[in-house]
């Protein structure tokens, strides 16, 4: 009985190993020979591509500055590509962004429509003209561009977006303070995650950085966020973590972010670490104890 299950398991095995060798070995030819579907494109990416995705500039009231951005057709067909300017802001916490019509004129694009052919690049130059006596601050705006893509009878617009982030010099205030904040005060894996809602009340954008450490012994570095984007007049909901330290315990926790200008806000609470490993030793711990309880108990007897 034993040498029959093991002839038909064998051959089982043999069978899924020579299964799994024809897969790989047709991968491999998908993945070489020319014109195979898996072969890699210079256009694999579908629609319009714009850059930069985000610009920063400066710019003093009534003064001019020009700039630009590129385009391209990453269809196989010529596009009628169609350019326009919206003012941008977030929503609270969620930072969702919403566009609207510009309060002003200050952008000015070289074109607001042209032809580019297939596979092809445009620099469209813009100038920001800002007329004297504005007002300090961030201006937010959005360099749209769309078009119409015809694929089996079906009309899509594809649009890409250029985010505009303009500075008007002068007295310039970016000042943020914590609205809330929360941590886990109760911890049992590999980090401990805390929440933080700032809210900038300056009248420009500012990036902010996020850590969080624990004092004690055994404990790990922090870890720090890259940058993220603080709009004025905002709340925003970011989310950090602290590392575990090696051995369970009461720590203090201290929590928060530091600007770009150098200032740093923080918080502290005490959170309790409890890894696993801790709780299967007390548990192994009591059993061992109740073992020898019990085993004197009854020797006592």
């Amino acid at each position: 009985m034993f040498v029959s299950w093991l002839t038909q398991n064998m051959s089982k095995m043999t069978l899924v190993r020579r299964c799994a060798s024809l897969f790989a070995l047709s991968l491999l030819f998908c993945i070489a020979l020319p014109g195979s579907s898996y072969a890699a494109t210079p256009y694999q990416e579908k629609g319009l591509l714009i850059t930069p995705l985000r610009q920063y500039l400066s710019i003093d009231a009534g003064k001019s500055l020009d700039s630009s951005l590129t385009i391209a057709n990453l269809t196989d067909g010529p596009l009628i590509v169609n350019l326009s300017v919206k003012q941008f802001s977030v929503a609270n916490y969620t930072y969702d962004y919403k566009f609207t019509a510009p309060p002003n004129d200050w952008i000015h694009l070289s074109t607001n429509s042209f032809t580019l052919p297939t596979h092809k690049t445009m620099d469209v130059p813009y100038s920001v003209d800002v007329p004297a006596g504005s007002t300090p601050g961030g201006h937010y705006y959005t360099l749209f561009a769309s078009a119409n893509l015809s694929s089996q009878g079906i009309n899509n617009t594809v649009q890409a977006a250029d985010l505009l982030y303009l500075t008007v010099n002068g007295q310039l205030t970016s000042v943020s303070h914590l609205q809330d904040s929360s941590i886990q005060w109760l911890s049992f894996g590999k980090d401990i995650p805390f929440t933080l809602q700032p809210v900038n009340t300056g009248n420009v954008h500012t990036f902010v950085y996020v850590s969080g450490q624990l004092h004690g012994l055994f404990v790990k570095p922090p870890q720090t966020s890259s940058g993220h984007l603080l709009m004025p007049e905002k709340v925003r909901t970011l989310q950090g973590s602290i590392p575990s330290p090696i051995l369970p315990g009461i720590y203090q926790a201290v929590y928060g972010y530091k600007t770009d200008a150098g200032w740093v806000i923080q918080q502290q609470h005490w959170v309790v670490f409890i890894p696993p490993w801790s709780i299967a030793f007390v548990l192994a711990a009591l059993l061992v104890g109740s073992k020898y309880l019990t085993r004197t108990k009854k020797q006592a007897e």
